[in-house]
């Protein structure tokens, strides 16, 4: 109890309120409850403005060989962007992490607000915007905040390009604020996201950091020295508000086809994570019975020494601050080559990190893929600190974590093979499988509950379609076909069209016309469909001569025909 009252003053020492932050990614501003009706309130707005919403995944994913980063920095009241210089940029992506005061992250009508302003001050130059990748966390202090948008042009037709962002606060508080430890959990968590699609090559890292004067120049030297050995540096500005932060936005190569095929998982699949999960249970227990003597003499009673905590939570702060490239490079080894077609008995079908949502990934996986899940097993690094943690409601769903494990929807004539190459790298476990096609609806085993304390979120991980808040309001379906003529046959243009396509989660096809031309159909979501268009014959000596609007016909994929 001593030693943490001296942590709990050297963190207020410097500004920073120990018992009032979330813990790694407990930060984020809450999905479900917030940002999802939020972004349902700006439903209108979003139709006036010059953006594209991306596909919901853990990462954006856009065509290219390689990448260039440029950040700014927007006031979170009066959010302004020079129309001029986004349209001289030209960005292919914007990846947005949102700081902001947790008075307003609370209720989505209030967030929505701010939100509003973001969105406007992005859409409403003569560029369309793309945003690929939102991240949003909760600052205790309100002088912290800030917008910051991380644009990326790609350039390139022959790979893609996977980038991500994520940001936390603090891991452990028994740390120091320039802890290493924390530094490489926060980067990693940020790269988990890329290793999950296979993508690790020709890694970039453009990390985001802030702390008190005080700590500010060692936690400096020490993320760049870290993102250094992991990859190569992208200088780029950072907050200076003063405030603890750790994180990065990181963008790697990837030329093969990211694990993104949710329309193929059928009855024939099983899942399987790389490891057991639930890390934040450790950190918040420990911060929750440091601060409570009652909840203290509980814990050492019910589940075990503090001494023994102690021991098992360095452990997982280790385990946490390993990088899962070694898992990445088995996804890999199991994806299509970049344009061709998906072997459901070769290749690994779909990902996702298990880290932030913990076991609502699957559940956001069935609602994805339209079918229905069941969970034969939910291993946690401890399940006795998860219950704690729940029971006495320390965390709303002790299941959560960050850099953790990675869930992977495969063929069973697959899975051995793959678990076997995962044992030489990870601890893998299979944990369930698809039951079929379905309304999205997820079965758990006996007594999860015990480790979401929540019955907001007990009642979401079981209910029919609840997490699909983002495309509800973004997505209005629709389907073209276009005819491009020009150099476009015998040159690689149907493999683009394909990649693209798959980038901005559109279906249908490209095929040979006998006069030389190609028919291109797509549909999906208009307002990529119309990005799709525009950029359909960036790179080829071709253009569009027709475009027809049709009904949509349900596809779900796309395909290169003859």
């Amino acid at each position: 109890m001593e030693r943490f009252r001296e942590r709990v003053k050297l963190y207020r020492e410097a500004g920073i309120a120990i018992e009032s932050l979330s813990l790694g990614c407990a930060v984020k501003v809450d999905l479900y409850n917030v940002l999802y009706p939020a972004l349902q309130l700006l439903k209108d707005d979003l139709k006036k403005l010059n953006l594209v919403i991306a596909p919901r995944e853990d990462a954006a994913i856009m065509l290219g060989q390689r990448a260039e980063l440029s950040r700014l920095y927007l006031d979170v009241e009066e959010p302004q962007l020079d129309s001029r210089y986004l349209e001289k940029l030209a960005p292919t992506v914007a990846i947005v992490l949102v700081q902001i005061y947790m008075g307003k992250a609370g209720v989505p009508e209030t967030f929505a607000k701010y939100v509003a302003n973001l969105y406007r001050a992005l859409g409403s130059s003569g560029h369309k915007v793309w945003l690929g990748k939102g991240h949003s966390i909760v600052s205790t202090k309100k002088g912290a905040e800030f917008f910051m948008v991380d644009f990326l042009k790609s350039e390139g037709s022959d790979s893609y390009i996977v980038a991500n962002n994520d940001t936390i606060q603090v891991i452990d508080p028994s740390e120091d604020l320039d802890s290493q430890l924390q530094i490489a959990i926060a980067v990693n968590n940020a790269l988990n996201d890329l290793y999950a699609k296979g993508a690790y090559k020709n890694l970039h890292i453009a990390p985001v950091y802030d702390a008190p004067p005080q700590y500010y120049n060692s936690l400096e030297s020490r993320v760049k020295q870290y993102a250094s050995a992991l990859g190569k540096y992208v200088e780029t500005p950072q907050p200076r508000r003063g405030y603890l932060l750790i994180g990065a936005t990181a963008y790697a190569t990837l030329d093969r086809e990211p694990p993104t095929f949710y329309n193929k998982l059928d009855e024939d699949f099983v899942v399987i994570v790389t490891r057991p999960f639930g890390e934040l249970a450790y950190f918040t227990t420990y911060v929750a019975i440091h601060t409570d003597e009652s909840l203290y003499k509980k814990f050492e009673r019910e589940v075990m020494s503090i001494e023994d905590f102690e021991r098992e939570k360095r452990r997982v702060l280790e385990l946490m601050a390993t990088p899962n490239v070694e898992i990445a490079k088995v996804i890999y080894d199991h994806l299509p080559d970049f344009g061709k077609s998906f072997d459901p008995e070769s290749h690994i079908a779909a990902t996702i990190d298990v880290s932030g949502p913990g076991i609502f990934v699957f559940k956001e996986v069935a609602e994805r893929a339209g079918v229905d899940i069941k969970l034969t097993n939910v291993p946690l690094l401890s399940p006795a600190v998860s219950k704690f943690a729940a029971g006495n409601y320390v965390m709303p769903d002790a299941t959560a974590g960050t850099n953790g494990a990675i869930a992977i929807f495969v063929h069973k004539k697959l899975a051995e093979r793959l678990m076997d190459e995962l044992a030489r790298v990870s601890n893998p476990v299979l944990v369930g499988y698809v039951v079929g096609r379905g309304a999205g609806r997820l079965a758990v085993p006996e007594g999860v509950f015990e480790y979401i304390s929540s019955n907001k979120l007990r009642e979401k991980l079981t209910s029919d379609r609840v997490l699909g808040g983002l495309s509800k309001v973004v997505e209005k379906v629709a389907r073209a076909v276009a005819i491009v003529e020009g150099e476009v046959q015998a040159v690689g243009f149907r493999p683009t069209a394909r990649a693209r396509a798959k980038a901005l989660a559109l279906a249908g096809y490209a095929k040979n016309l006998p006069d030389g031309r190609v028919e291109v159909a797509v549909e999906g979501d208009r307002e990529r469909v119309e990005k799709f268009l525009e950029e359909i014959c960036k790179g080829f000596h071709c253009r569009l001569v027709e475009v027809r609007w049709e009904e949509p016909r349900g596809e779900q994929d796309f395909e290169i025909q003859p």
